[in-house]
């Protein structure tokens, strides 16, 4: 798959659309008012979810263009 005129590796798409997903689950899980809420969890995930959008953007910028 091509992104912005380079190949894109499917280990970096994965890791982008999993950190999408965490971020938001962990923004869900920190405002919505359910018993997770206090718990640390969704803390933790909106953490867990940015290193992996910051791994997958540091992975994909370090590609070599072809």
């Amino acid at each position: 798959m091509k992104l912005m005129g380079r190949d894109v590796s499917m280990h970096v798409m994965i890791l982008g659309i999993l950190g999408i997903i965490l971020v938001i689950v962990g923004i869900a899980i920190a405002t919505i008012h359910s018993d997770l809420r206090g718990s640390g969890l969704g803390t933790a995930s909106l953490v867990l979810g940015i290193i992996l959008l910051l791994i997958g953007a540091w992975r994909f910028f370090s590609q070599p263009t072809k």
